[in-house]
């Protein structure tokens, strides 16, 4: 009988002088970023949550879009098991500015947190959820009331007018992603999972800012890279922003803390990394890089890692290993580039380039 190989190896030492790498730690969110309201602005919540805030028009206050918060300290129905928060939130909900908007991109429980989401919902009971086809009624469960949960299935689009005298609308596509779902063991794949776009439309002019948020997802299929990510950018793209996950998100803590990674996946194709499998569920740095250029992403911020983290070195190996993917660099700033922020970070972003 064969023996079952221990799934986890000593990590290695990791290279650290490339340019814009860093441990990412949580800061206090500096808010008053957001009164560059000419500008698209982003604040990483930790693991994949984002708040951002669209361009304002003059004499309106900037429209906000919340996605896949989670400010619970473990990502699992039970406050005593699962992977536990390295990094905490950046602040509470209360201290958010208000949002109009919160989209969800699947029902695991590190992207689906109810507790956050009814409490958003309580801070503001105006705001309306994007939810992918059979989600709607677990936040009803929670008493968010159902006329203000639009549920979608791949590619369908939901578009608000504008309103309150703005002259811009807003429209949110629910688009592919390759993962899967389930908060059970029952319930799995019962429910849909998705990526999302979000554009800013100005009346008769075509999209004056875009977003595009991966949620979760992998990249690699049996045969290539998952062709949906360049459909999307042929559709929608290209986008001035995209949050893209360049980690699984989470481990086992107490093997992290004794100095072990996940093991290199043994069935994996010859052409492919190490760590990537045939059929992925999760990207690696290496396959973000190559998801953002798909979509055609402006800039691109990285999610889905140090937040649940069970080491240091695993909380900066995904971004030493994005620079690498990128000649040795991670910087989000520069045309074309992909990095990283500090949870609470608050940046922002000219909108102003041409778009074909």
């Amino acid at each position: 009988m064969a023996l079952m190989r221990f799934p986890f190896v000593r990590a290695t030492p990791l290279q650290q002088d490339l340019h814009g790498v860093k441990t990412v730690k949580t800061i206090q969110p500096n808010f008053q970023v957001l009164d560059s309201v000419e500008k698209l602005c982003a604040t990483w919540l930790g693991h994949a949550g984002f708040l951002v805030q669209f361009p304002a028009e003059p004499g309106h206050r900037p429209l906000r879009v919340v996605f896949d918060p989670i400010f619970s300290d473990r990502a699992y129905p039970s406050a005593w098991v699962g992977p536990r928060r390295r990094l905490p939130p950046p602040c509470k909900i209360q201290e958010l500015p208000d949002v109009d908007f919160i989209a969800v991109s699947h029902n695991h429980y590190d992207h689906c947190d109810l507790d956050a989401l009814k409490a958003l919902w309580k801070k503001s009971r105006a705001v309306d959820f994007l939810v992918p086809l059979g989600v709607k009624t677990i936040l009803e469960s929670v008493g968010i009331p159902a006329d203000q949960i639009y549920e979608c299935d791949w590619w369908d689009k939901v578009a608000f007018p504008p309103t309150a005298g703005r002259k811009a609308g807003y429209s949110f596509t629910c688009t592919p992603a390759q993962h899967n779902s389930g908060r059970g063991m029952l319930d799995q794949n019962w429910t849909l999972w998705c990526s999302w776009v979000v554009q800013q439309i100005p009346e008769g002019a075509p999209a004056a800012a875009s977003v595009y948020f991966a949620g979760d997802t992998g990249y690699q299929t049996a045969e290539g890279p998952c062709p949906a990510f360049k459909e999307i950018g042929t559709k929608l793209g290209p986008f001035d922003l995209a949050m893209i996950p360049i980690w699984s998100g989470a481990s086992l803590t107490f093997l992290g803390k004794m100095g072990y990674k996940a093991r290199p996946h043994p069935g994996r194709s010859p052409q492919l990394s190490d760590d990537q499998h045939l059929v992925t569920l999760h990207a690696t740095p290496e396959d973000a890089v190559r998801l953002a250029a798909d979509v055609r992403a402006r800039h691109a911020l990285a999610m889905h890692f140090a937040t649940f983290a069970g080491s240091d070195d695993e909380a900066l190996e995904p971004v030493v290993r994005l620079a690498q993917a990128q000649g040795g660099t991670a910087d989000w700033r520069a045309e074309g580039g992909f990095g990283a922020i500090d949870v609470g970070e608050c940046v922002a972003l000219d909108v102003g380039v041409p778009r074909d």
